[in-house]
């Protein structure tokens, strides 16, 4: 009979436990996968583009069984990961250093909580420093290519997962 009644512990323990999860999306203008259109090679431009508002970063998620906090608010912290690749090939895999906040439901997400645009504007400039290419006028500007970039954000300390987003464009001679 005791080992029945540890047996029905460890169950609804583990119920419990598997209760308190995390799931949701991030979307770009409403969709999971996009092929952006863009009419020039600067990644400036296309922060610019995400500034008003062609595109939209949307953050939706639910959260089931989690703790409230001291105010009875429901609070998860995410991690923002950044992935680039250009013509198939890594460029930049960045966490930022420290996670998040939120609270469960529908929100907009700004460009700069990732840092997809920081890694266009600075990672090709081969042995040059930003200030030389300011000079040139050429900072900012992404070389031909094919690029993907995948958002993800990842509950920390819960179950669960939030879909990621990707989204490539292709740059031409310009």
């Amino acid at each position: 009979m005791k080992i029945i009644k540890i047996l029905f512990f460890c169950f609804i323990f583990s119920l419990s436990v598997n209760a308190q999860s995390v799931k949701g999306a991030l979307t770009l203008n409403g969709s999971s996968e996009n092929e952006l259109q863009l009419k020039s090679n600067s990644a400036v431009q296309l922060f610019k583009d995400f500034k008003t508002g062609k595109y939209k970063l949307g953050f939706e998620f639910k959260s089931d069984g989690l703790p409230l906090n001291s105010q009875k608010e429901t609070i998860v912290f995410f991690d923002f990961i950044t992935i680039v690749k250009k013509d198939g090939k890594l460029v930049k895999n960045v966490q930022r250093k420290q996670p998040i906040p939120y609270f469960p439901g529908d929100m907009g997400l700004p460009a700069e909580a990732f840092d997809f645009i920081g890694v266009l504007a600075s990672s090709f400039s081969g042995k040059e420093s930003v200030k030389e290419r300011m000079t040139k006028g050429s900072q900012g500007i992404m070389p031909e290519g094919k690029y993907d970039v995948q958002l993800i954000i990842k509950p920390v300390g819960y179950k669960g997962e939030i879909a990621p987003l990707e989204f490539s464009f292709k740059v031409g001679k310009r």
